[in-house]
């Protein structure tokens, strides 16, 4: 590991693992970070957790680290695959926590290093949607910012290159929406065929091209959670992140900053405590009901 990043502010890091092999390399992960490594329930910065299956975490186990954060102020590094990410994205505080789905650990470097800076007390529930939208905007450049870090990172140390293209999330023009909000009601929104063929067209364009280049998981996400609704499904975070068509931890960044600018809503499980399911905020779906309508009366494909 280049001595550039263990001079790096030194922070401290307990260890979650399921067998000591895993814990090992962590450990390994944690010095080469320049962090002080900690026992689980001594003050820490970053909570590393790794299971090997949903088996190995309990109800009690999720619940213990999701206290643990709130009352260290910690913040936790949780690599899982998509099996189990439904659960612990349910009982996890997902404003503290970094969902490292199906990736290798070198991915980590940059969060426990403290080059990429966790996203805090962003405003982003002002009254205007246009400063709603410049908002998310700017967190998507710091995450763009974080993912070219991490290819640096990569390359410095011999690893493979990163995949994921940064993906921008482009601002709406001002008072684009302006005409919906006043006037007459929109027209009654898309059918779930239409949207869904939409989705398959931009899944057909991925065939011919490649993905990143179109790649709007924001979009996406939108698309897939409208057409559910009216089918009258649920969508789980696992099976969003799949709609997304992006890696899923970038999906679970984008599901992240979008529930966080009040587009999604995260809603439980009545049937298992251990789940939760991701809606669009009503004002999402009115935007959405007021752009297909713009979109048919234009009579050209909304997609």
């Amino acid at each position: 590991m280049s001595e550039h990043f263990i001079q790096r502010p030194r922070y401290s890091a307990a260890i979650v693992a399921s067998h000591p092999a895993r814990s090992h390399e962590l450990q390994r992960l944690v010095a080469d970070c320049g962090c002080l490594l900690r026992h689980f329930g001594e003050q820490c910065d970053f909570l590393l957790v790794a299971r090997s299956s949903v088996s190995d975490v309990e109800a009690r186990d999720w619940s213990d680290i999701a206290v643990y954060l709130d009352d260290h102020d910690s913040e936790a590094l949780v690599w899982s695959d998509l099996d189990g990410l439904d659960e612990a994205f349910a009982a996890l505080p997902v404003d503290r926590c970094h969902f490292l789905v199906d990736t290798p650990d070198w991915q980590a470097i940059a969060i426990l290093t403290g080059v990429a800076k966790r996203i805090r007390g962003s405003q982003l529930h002002d009254s205007a949607r246009d400063s709603e939208i410049l908002s998310l905007h700017r967190i998507s450049n710091e995450l763009a910012d974080f993912a070219q870090t991490l290819a640096s990172i990569a390359k410095q140390d011999g690893a493979p290159q990163v995949r994921e293209r940064p993906v921008s999330f482009r601002p709406a023009p001002q008072g684009l929406l302006d005409s919906f909000a006043t006037g007459r009601a929109p027209e009654p929104s898309a059918r779930p065929q239409d949207v869904r063929a939409i989705i398959k067209l931009r899944r057909l364009r991925d065939r011919y091209f490649q993905p990143d280049l179109f790649a709007d998981p924001g979009w996406d996400i939108m698309l897939d959670l409208y057409a559910a609704r009216q089918e009258g499904k649920q969508v789980s975070v696992s099976s969003l992140c799949i709609a997304a068509a992006v890696p899923p931890t970038t999906a679970l960044r984008w599901i992240t900053n979008m529930t966080a600018a009040g587009l999604l809503v995260r809603v439980q499980d009545p049937d298992d405590a251990r789940r939760v399911f991701i809606e669009l905020s009503a004002e999402a779906r009115d935007q959405l009901d007021a752009y297909f309508a713009a979109a048919r009366n234009l009579a050209v494909p909304a997609i």
